[in-house]
């Protein structure tokens, strides 16, 4: 009987880890908008996020040419959950977030020209996705101890130095 190897068991827990991963963030609930915001312009995307959690958000814009936005996340009690400076032309950004409730992710225009941007906000579900990540790390050691032990048992070849 055939063992199989530990580099095939630990890419497959990889592979494994990796689609349910996948698989539960495009489950995720999420919400997103296209704006078009001229000069101190301001829009909004909203979703409610159960429970204790970590969100997330996207902002993307279209052309970058130089364009600073501020991203503010805020509950429903206007308390601020996180303010950044936005200069890329695409930011992801996670908050933690502690109770239930309705949570709006806004978006202002803050440079001189116009810009077309998306924005998205989330729930990262980070107590689902522990145990694929569980799964993808112990594969990754698989794989790392697998090439260990491949490059330990090789030998080279090196030939005798004769003086003449």
């Amino acid at each position: 009987m055939r063992l199989i190897s530990s580099f095939k068991i630990g890419l497959s827990l990889v592979i494994v880890g990796s689609i349910w991963v996948a698989i539960l963030f495009s489950m995720s609930a999420k919400n997103s908008d296209s704006f078009l915001l001229d000069k101190s312009e301001s829009a909004s995307v909203s979703l409610d996020l159960l429970g204790p959690g970590l969100g997330f958000y996207i902002i993307s814009m279209d052309s970058y040419s130089g364009n600073v936005l501020i991203a503010k996340i805020l509950d429903s009690h206007g308390n601020y959950y996180d303010v950044k400076k936005i200069t890329n032309k695409v930011t992801v950004n996670y908050f933690k977030f502690d109770q239930p409730g309705k949570f709006t992710l806004e978006v202002t225009n803050i440079s001189d020209k116009p810009v077309q941007l998306t924005a998205e906000l989330g729930d990262a579900r980070v107590q689902e996705i522990t145990t694929p990540a569980i799964l993808i790390f112990i594969g990754a050691i698989m794989l790392v101890f697998a090439g260990y032990k491949k490059l330990k048992s090789y030998i080279t070849a090196q030939p005798d130095e004769k003086s003449s």
